[in-house]
């Protein structure tokens, strides 16, 4: 496993940032099982790297860098980790398209 999710976790359950408590039930042999945690400590290694694959790539590295540093060979599994917002689309157009500059049309007569 890559050290960077391994420290990533280490540092997110440590520090305990994420505190809040978190319900959630959990299925085993049929019968349901309500449980209470901080949610620092559902933080998985796969939660992790998803979260910093989205993150790098709204922040703008390179995705090619990106999947070098996650170790991801083939872009169909490396865009299964990647789950952009749509608030980050819609600022992602607008920051692209709202600066094309409109060129005046000539008029015929000239």
């Amino acid at each position: 496993m890559c050290l960077l999710f391994v420290t990533l976790r280490k540092i997110s359950n440590e520090e305990a940032v994420i505190t809040e408590l978190v319900n959630y039930v959990d299925y085993s042999g049929g019968k349901a099982r309500e449980h209470r945690e901080p949610k620092y400590k559902l933080i998985t290694n796969h939660i992790a790297r998803k979260t910093f694959i989205t993150n790098s790539i709204m922040l703008g590295m390179n995705t090619k860098t990106i999947k070098e540093i996650t170790g991801h060979k083939k872009d169909a599994v490396f865009n299964k980790y990647v789950k952009i917002s749509e608030e980050f689309k819609k600022l992602e157009m607008e920051r692209t398209w709202d600066n094309i500059p409109v060129q005046k049309k000539k008029p015929d007569n000239l």
